[in-house]
């Protein structure tokens, strides 16, 4: 290749590879003379609860009582119930928890099953972080990582577990109204998007559904009605319901309908729509096909957790990882002069695809915690330690008295195995504990993603890049930092 089209070549890469390092980790900011705010690839990750916070709730069988709701009973009242730790459990036969003074064991058991039901759905859609945990043995505490996405699938998948129904003018649709028909017919999928600070339900429906859709449209009210009016009961809307429950999970006016999807406005913050989803989700997967009822939990008892490291803990782990790609960067090309520039866009262009992968490999149940980007770190480290390896073979090649051309080339040829194999050996691991190990699912994708891109930057992209940097290049031994042998006609 020659100069001038290495040159030309070099400075394209460069730009593309400044341009895509700031769409993944340039800060976010305020756009000025907009309401409309810049937020990189690394800012759009769904977060663990070590690194976002969580949300959670208890839940109790019907029957059973907090020590404060137990306090404020009449002293009469209280020998009703058994105490159980915290929890009181009532003796009234109508509920089958107590008998002789002894929980009983069809209690016992049925309650153990419910929590191994909840666990598995949680779990069946692949959450790296949830936890169904059971509290003096007969009360379940729920944790969820805060993320739009992860209540969004569960909408979605406990439409399929939960009696949900689609009603006009206080009835059912015509749609639903036989034996045999299901919500599935009408409704495909939930997602939960934002925009201007303003979060929105989206409901795609069938084809079916989008024939009803057509049917009623004409009948319901329009968003301008709406917003003029005080009597609610005067309005006509399409609601989506959810088991017995009288209040609308979502209410669909005319405006909101485009196609097969309507678009539905919930909250002006992303967080009040988000909490008060999931406390009509928590309750649709407690109350669905379990042998135990568990009492509703309002939108006041979802509570919110911050992350154990603290608020600051995204900002000292951004800090961490830029100093520890800045240490890497400066590190190589020190070590190898030009060829560490080589391993400067390898670490960038790294940093670049796993952080559009963590970001958008997501189908709103890949959350990233602190172990993700511990593994992104180990992937990173992995790829310099490779990169000095092989400009080792070649500065070995090169003391062997040949050519700087040959010892590249014979320098790659030596390590190619190596490099092969350690990368085998790293991602056969990540593909057995992606098939045998329980709750570590998302870990090993997160895991494969790191090994398969570096791969990619130290067996591929890493040698073109140091072919064009080459090829640019005056002098090939100062390239190298290597001693200028008098007969080198490399020059």
């Amino acid at each position: 290749m020659g100069k001038k089209k290495s040159v030309v070549l070099m400075v394209l890469l460069t730009i593309v590879i400044v341009v895509l390092s700031c769409l993944t980790v340039f800060p976010s900011f305020a756009i000025p003379g907009t309401v409309k705010e810049w937020n990189p690839s690394i800012m759009q990750y769904d977060l663990g609860a070590d690194l976002g916070g969580n949300y959670y709730a208890y839940y109790y069988p019907e029957g059973v009582i907090t020590e404060a709701e137990y306090v404020e009973l009449d002293e009469d009242e209280k020998s009703d119930y058994l105490q159980n730790g915290s929890l009181y459990l009532s003796k009234d036969p109508s509920y089958n928890l107590v008998s002789a003074d002894k929980v009983m064991d069809d209690f016992k058991t049925e309650f153990a099953k419910a929590a191994e039901v909840i666990s598995a759905r949680y779990a069946a859609k692949g959450y790296s972080d949830y936890s169904v945990s059971i509290v003096d043995d007969y009360a379940l505490k729920i944790e969820l990582p805060k993320s739009e996405a992860n209540v969004a699938t569960i909408l979605t998948y406990f439409s399929y577990t939960q009696d949900m129904t689609l009603v006009k003018g206080g009835e059912t649709v015509d749609e639903l109204k036989g034996k045999e028909a299901k919500i599935t017919d009408l409704i495909k999928e939930f997602s939960i998007t934002t925009r201007y600070n303003v979060a929105y339900i989206k409901v795609k429906f069938t084809k079916a559904g989008e024939a009803m859709l057509d049917r009623v449209k004409d009948s319901l009210s329009t968003s301008e009605t709406a917003s003029t009016t005080t009597d609610a009961s005067s309005l006509t809307t399409l609601d989506i319901k959810m088991g017995d429950s009288d209040t609308a999970i979502v209410q669909i006016l005319k405006d909101y309908v485009d196609g097969n999807t309507a678009v539905v406005p919930v909250a002006y913050t992303e967080e009040i729509a988000t909490v008060k989803t999931l406390n009509v989700l928590l309750n649709s997967a407690l109350n669905a096909d379990l042998d135990v009822d568990f009492k509703d939990v309002n939108t006041n008892e979802i509570r919110i957790a911050e992350s154990a490291y603290g608020e600051k803990v995204l900002v000292w782990v951004y800090v961490a990882l830029g100093v520890a790609i800045l240490g890497l960067i400066v590190y190589s090309i020190v070590k190898m002069g030009r060829y560490g520039v080589v391993g400067m866009y390898t670490t960038l262009s790294y940093l670049i695809v796993v952080g559009i992968c963590y970001a958008f490999i997501s189908a709103g149940v890949f959350e990233v915690t602190l172990g993700s980007l511990l593994v992104f770190l180990a992937g990173l480290i992995i790829v310099n330690v490779m990169n000095a390896r092989t400009y080792k073979a070649i500065k070995e090649e090169y003391d062997l008295g040949k050519t700087v051309a040959s010892s590249v080339k014979q320098g790659y040829n030596k390590t190619i195995m190596g490099t092969v194999d350690v990368y085998a050996v790293l991602l056969l691991g990540a593909l057995a504990f992606l098939i045998g190990a329980a709750g570590l699912y998302t870990f090993a994708l997160q895991a494969i993603i790191c090994i398969v891109t570096g791969a990619f930057c130290n067996l591929l992209w890493g040698r073109a890049i140091n072919y064009v940097f080459l090829s640019a290049s005056k002098n090939k031994n100062k390239y190298f930092r290597f001693e200028v042998k008098e007969d080198d006609d490399d020059e």
